[in-house]
């Protein structure tokens, strides 16, 4: 991930855009924890809802990949394919990793 090309794109300096992405990380975390754990409960208008919330903001800020993840676990929420879920559930912890590597925490 570009980060200072992504802050660019919306006009933004690597340190403004930095904060944002703090300020993600700290509800986006969250709700990809009650994400998570709204699946293991088989609770798919939750995993739905949060993974709404998830693709909103994260594709606000450009971060396409983790907003196409989110999108594509509310989609099969919502279908009540849960278990095609746990895939791109792993592949987002990854993109959260990453993320965290940038703002340094």
């Amino acid at each position: 991930m570009d980060f200072k090309a992504m802050g660019a794109n919306l006009g933004l300096d690597e340190d403004e855009f930095r904060e944002l992405v703090e300020l993600f990380m700290e509800t986006g975390q969250n709700d990809y924890a009650n994400m998570k754990a709204a699946l293991v409960e088989g609770n798919g208008e939750a995993v739905a809802q949060y993974a709404h919330t998830l693709a909103g903001a994260s594709g606000n800020l450009g971060l396409m990949d983790l907003h196409a993840a989110a999108k594509n676990i509310e989609h099969a929420a919502l279908d009540n394919r849960l278990a095609d879920i746990e895939g791109e559930s792993a592949e987002m912890a990854i993109m959260f990793s990453a993320i965290a590597a940038f703002v340094g925490g």
